[in-house]
């Protein structure tokens, strides 16, 4: 996913309405860069990276995407 389709992702995105976990959880199921994904975290949460990095092992794509008993 190019940083043009990431932004076109989230472009409608709210944090008022939407969970910013399940918007994250989304974006690695679709393959965003995770540089991009800790970037929107940070920003909608005003957290610091490990915080985001918690929202990030909370997500299930996350998991699917990096788990470490894969065979690479």
């Amino acid at each position: 996913m190019t940083r043009e389709e990431f932004d076109e992702e989230i472009k409608d995105f709210s944090p008022e309405k939407d969970n910013v976990r399940d918007k994250a959880d989304e974006l690695f199921a679709k393959g965003a860069n995770t540089t991009y994904i800790f970037q929107f975290i940070t920003e909608h949460l005003n957290c610091r990276l490990i915080e985001a990095l918690e929202v990030a092992e909370s997500c299930p794509n996350y998991h699917k995407r990096y788990d470490k008993n894969k065979i690479r």
